[in-house]
Order: C-alpha cells, then sequence, then structure tokens
C-alpha cells in the first residue's frame, strides 16, 4: 500500500443526475416486471415479487437518505432489479446493464481526493489519473482551493472540503514548491 504525503478531499458535485438515471432505471423495472406479471409470464411469481419488493424497498431507503443528506447509493437496488430483468424472457442484455450500473456507481460517487508524494500526483477518480512532478508547473493551496497548473497549460482547481489551516497551507506549498524544483533538477 502505497503511503501518501498529503491527501487533500475536494468538495464532491452534486450527484442528482446520476440518482434520476439511477430512480428511472427502477422505474423501468418496476414498470416491466409488473408487466410480465400481468402477461402470466411466470407460472410461480413468488421469487419476482420478492425480488420487485426488495428493490422498491431498497429505491424508498435511498429516498430517506437523501432527504437526510446523506449520499444515496442505488447499487443493491440496481443488482436485485438486474435479477429481475435476468428471470425475464429476453432480458440478458438489460440484466447485464442493470449490473453494471450497480458495479460502478459507488466508483463514480467516490469522493475528488488528490494524493501528493515525491513521485507525483495522484487523482482518486474513475479511473485513477497519475501525473508526475515534471508535468507540473506550480501547484499551491490558497483561499481553500487547490490548484495544479500543468506546463501544457491544463488547470486542476478545485475547493478543498475542510479548511486549511496557515502552517498546513505553508507546508504543502513549500512541499509542491520543492517536488517541482527537484523534478527541473532532474530534467536539467
Amino acid at each position: 500500500m502505497r503511503v501518501f504525503d498529503y491527501i487533500i478531499v475536494c468538495k464532491s458535485p452534486d450527484f442528482k443526475n446520476l440518482d434520476r438515471i439511477s430512480q428511472f432505471m427502477l422505474l423501468i423495472s418496476v414498470v416491466a416486471i409488473s408487466y410480465s406479471l400481468y402477461l402470466g409470464l411466470f407460472p410461480k411469481p413468488a421469487l419476482i415479487f420478492a425480488i420487485m419488493t426488495s428493490f422498491i424497498s431498497w429505491w424508498i431507503f435511498c429516498v430517506f437518505q437523501r432527504k437526510r443528506g446523506q449520499i444515496p447509493y442505488y447499487r443493491l437496488g440496481l443488482l436485485l432489479a438486474s435479477w429481475g430483468w435476468y428471470l425475464q424472457p429476453n432480458g440478458l442484455l438489460i440484466a447485464g446493464i442493470f449490473l453494471i450500473g450497480a458495479l460502478f456507481e459507488r466508483q463514480v460517487k467516490f469522493p475528488y481526493e488528490l494524493a501528493f508524494d515525491p513521485t507525483g500526483i495522484v487523482v482518486n477518480t474513475f479511473p485513477k489519473k497519475y501525473y508526475s512532478w515534471a508535468l507540473i508547473q506550480n501547484a499551491l493551496i490558497k483561499d481553500d482551493l487547490i490548484t495544479i497548473d500543468f506546463k501544457n497549460n491544463k488547470l486542476i482547481q478545485k475547493q478543498i472540503n475542510e479548511p486549511v489551516s496557515a502552517s498546513i497551507t505553508a507546508e504543502f506549498n513549500a512541499f509542491c514548491a520543492q517536488q517541482i524544483a527537484n523534478s527541473n533538477l532532474i530534467k536539467s
């Protein structure tokens, strides 16, 4: 396991659109499975009723989580809906799509983190990104904003999740300046 000198957690964006997509997928599942039950496609529908009740319950639980200000994760509901689609006639492709959605939802909602060590900067997103210090022109914290300026004029600027004290800000800025200077010496 890699140990970083500094890990900065940035403010998370609002995931309303991702949540709406998950809710829409669950709504489609309720309608489709209900219609299949209405058509009588299942001779013993007890399992289908149990699956449908489970993912609807999880959906309701996620709505209450959102109202309490927590980040809801619909992955369990999507996983259960995937199972329901798998049991549908010709529902294998849609079950696969739901399964992929369930697997990647948590990773997409993971907080935006920047990790710094003497080898470079790792951005903890999906997929992870790594930048060596040789690519960086400047990196600093000022007014609770982290700014990383690349030599190719790319810029990353994010608001930090929690306020940073002046001493830690100065220490971090000195660390980044030293790493950039070291990479320039090695390059020359």
